[in-house]
């Protein structure tokens, strides 16, 4: 079964898709509408095809009435002709959606197979990153949590410009379990927003999700 996780949150749902299908089952899968079918058709690399498709199966079998997923101006995703928010996020084989009815989600997942401390500086505040290195063998497992809760508040907050290192930082605890959550700050000119981060370990994947009440934002 493709879906590996489907979990409900305080006023929605998250869903973990791994992408095992061929590309004509996936095609059935995603119930594709017409002007879908043309943007399907203008994508060439067969791994693109596959993760735009499986974008949306995972989307339908959230819902039970299928829309086509669109896109602002600054890339943010949002489901036509609905009022439920979405952010959805892509790892190597690996599917993630966050559906949210009142707030703005923000999703992000990566395999734990991935190395990042050669860029950990880019993303992580000097003081993250000491933290991060002290952990020694948990290292970059505690990167990759900074980097995909950077992320999740990155796709939460409809700014633009935003530098991770310094923009947006986490309060952490010295446990990771799952059961946890911690709180990031985004900070610009205008204050502080705090928000509840959670994560989870599926298998290979790390899951770090959020969201923010719209009224926060002059969207």
């Amino acid at each position: 079964m493709p879906l590996i996780l489907r979990e409900n949150i305080e006023n929605g749902e998250i869903g973990l898709w791994k992408v095992s299908e061929e590309i004509d089952e996936l095609l059935l899968l995603a119930k594709l509408s017409v002007p879908d079918v043309i943007t399907y058709s203008g994508i060439s690399a067969p791994h693109r095809k596959k993760e735009w498709l499986a974008t949306r199966a995972l989307l339908n079998e959230l819902k039970s009435e299928p829309n086509p997923i669109k896109y602002h101006n600054d890339g943010r995703p949002y489901i036509e002709d609905c009022l439920t928010n979405i952010s959805i996020s892509h790892s190597t084989g690996y599917i993630a959606i966050i559906l949210h009815n009142t707030s703005i989600p923000g999703i992000d997942i990566e395999l734990t197979s991935r190395k990042v401390g050669r860029v950990a500086s880019r993303f992580l505040s000097p003081e993250e990153l000491a933290t991060c290195n002290d952990k020694a063998e948990l290292s970059n497992h505690w990167m990759l949590v900074h980097w995909c809760a950077k992320e999740a508040i990155f796709k939460i907050v409809p700014l633009s410009n935003i530098e991770f290192s310094t923009d947006i930082r986490l309060l952490m605890n010295d446990s990771l379990e799952d059961s946890d959550s911690f709180k990031g700050t985004f900070n610009d000119k205008s204050g502080s927003i705090t928000i509840t981060l959670y994560h989870k370990l599926v298998s290979e994947v790390l899951i770090v999700w959020g969201w923010v009440d719209k009224a926060r934002f002059s969207l």
